[in-house]
């Protein structure tokens, strides 16, 4: 019974190695295949070294082998691939090719992270309160503290604050990446009362020179 219970056992590790390998033909995991440069990206889009990926791979490896024998689960190759690209994304890491599909997690991840230190001042007059998501969409919500709305030369506002900002928004790598994805950035502009100033959207062609 022993014996059998650890042929079992075996045959189940073996299983989860074809599998990865399967799910995973960017990276050299136990000598499946030779691992490729530009496979994985972080998920603010800088790609990754082979030897960085590997190293991840091999601790998500690790992990997802030692829930298998610790739970005795038996999963398709399809459930270990994709268990292993969650474990990849987990550690920051996606597939260059799949960032795209990945881009509004990555949008809802920005707006938490940002959430977490608003009220904050961008410049010396000008306070962002609040970032909204929406799949593909960010909306950044600012007060301009030392201005009324009816002392703005809005016509000069709008000429020049939207060029500011997509400048800003497109040397920023992680903003680019968002960019470079079809995320539409949309500002948002309010006077020290709460009346609206203006907004405008920001999105990959405003990147272009």
């Amino acid at each position: 019974m022993q014996r059998q219970a650890t042929r079992k056992q075996a045959m189940q590790k073996k299983r989860i190695k074809q599998s990865l390998c399967v799910g995973l033909s960017a990276l050299l995991l136990g000598g499946c295949v030779s691992p490729q440069q530009e496979a994985w990206v972080t998920i603010n889009g800088i790609s990754v070294t082979a030897e960085g990926a590997r190293e991840v791979s091999l601790h998500c490896e690790n992990a997802i082998s030692a829930k298998v024998e610790r739970e005795n689960i038996d999963a398709t190759p399809q459930e270990w691939a994709e268990a292993m690209d969650l474990c990849m994304l987990s550690n920051g890491l996606v597939r260059k090719d799949e960032l795209y599909e990945y881009t509004p997690i990555l949008v809802e991840a920005t707006a938490r992270r940002i959430n977490s230190d608003v009220p904050v001042m961008v410049d010396d007059v000008t306070r962002l309160d609040l970032v909204e998501n929406d799949r593909r969409t960010l909306r950044f919500y600012h007060t301009i503290l030392d201005d009324l709305v009816e002392d703005i030369n809005l016509e000069q506002f709008n000429h020049v604050v939207p060029k500011i900002v997509a400048k800003n928004s497109c040397s920023v790598r992680p903003t680019a990446v968002l960019l470079e994805n079809d995320v539409v950035f949309r500002y948002f502009y309010f006077d020290a009362e709460g009346a609206k100033i203006s907004d405008f959207d920001v999105d990959i062609s405003d990147c272009e020179p």
